[in-house]
């Protein structure tokens, strides 16, 4: 497994943080997840696969928060 932090803006509060692991840890491939709106940062541990990096991506971006690079 990979561990990778990643930067989103948007998150203003704890629903927020709930909609974004809800979302990613459907993505097959995510092992763990775990939102911060304090820090503007989800962490995650995934198969390593640059395909399920971009899903996660992507699904955060779908949800209206913006994953920084």
């Amino acid at each position: 497994m990979i561990k990778e932090t990643l930067k989103v803006t948007g998150m203003h509060c704890p629903k927020c943080t709930a909609r974004v692991e809800k979302t990613v840890r459907a993505i097959d491939g995510v092992e763990s997840v775990a939102a911060d709106f304090e820090a503007d940062k989800v962490e995650l541990a995934y198969d390593g696969q640059p395909s399920t990096l971009a899903a996660v991506k992507a699904a955060i971006a779908a949800e209206d928060f913006v994953v920084e690079d």
